[in-house]
């Protein structure tokens, strides 16, 4: 055997490993079934909040411009405020957000009325997470906008919370849960993925 001949099977036995992985990886592998850092269901592509066609209550649409500068933990509210949604508001973006320690002013909380509040939305709000953003959208223009969200099933966004980023791109979802150790576990989600995106973020 020459030389050049024993260079090029010894290059060959090096390389080989490397190509049948890749190989494997191609074709046995389902990328989308690889354990993934993000806690929450990412969204791909990212939805623009412009979308949802909400307002600030003065016919100002909630755009780009009104997330810029800070992260948003963003709730889809009906008219009624049900276990689901008071766990949610309290526990999944309120304590969330105090948790954040030194990036809590680098988050805002927002909450999307999708039908008038009824008085159980309304005193929970008041009484228990004062301070939220108020924006209003119909319920038909939200699920249309979030309806890639949900596909195949019906789209259902409401009780559920969004992380939106400064530059108005709804990029994250979580739901919420009447059970107590499941609301826990899905808050601890949500602070986990939020830490990690404040941390590689140098905007907001």
């Amino acid at each position: 055997m020459s030389p050049k001949t024993k260079n090029k099977l010894t290059l060959l036995a090096i390389i080989s490993p490397f190509v049948l992985f890749a190989l494997a990886g191609r074709f046995l592998i389902d990328p989308w079934e690889l354990p993934r850092q993000n806690k929450g269901q990412l969204l791909i592509p990212h939805i623009d909040i412009a979308n949802l066609g909400a307002n600030d209550g003065a016919g100002h649409l909630f755009d780009d411009d009104d997330t810029k500068g800070m992260w948003s933990i963003l709730y889809v509210a009906g008219s009624e405020c049900d276990t689901r949604c008071k766990n949610g508001l309290y526990y999944q973006i309120r304590q969330v957000r105090l948790a954040l320690g030194e990036d809590i002013d680098r988050v805002r909380r927002v909450i999307v009325h999708t039908a008038p509040a009824a008085q159980s939305l309304t005193e929970f709000l008041h009484n228990n997470v004062e301070g939220m953003i108020s924006i209003n959208a119909s319920l038909n223009a939200v699920e249309s906008a979030l309806a890639p969200v949900y596909t195949p099933e019906p789209s259902q966004p409401v009780g559920d919370i969004f992380l939106v980023s400064p530059d108005g791109q709804i990029f994250m979802r979580y739901p919420t849960h009447e059970n107590m150790e499941a609301t826990l576990e899905e808050a601890e989600n949500i602070r986990v993925d939020l830490k990690r995106t404040l941390k590689g973020s140098l905007i907001g």
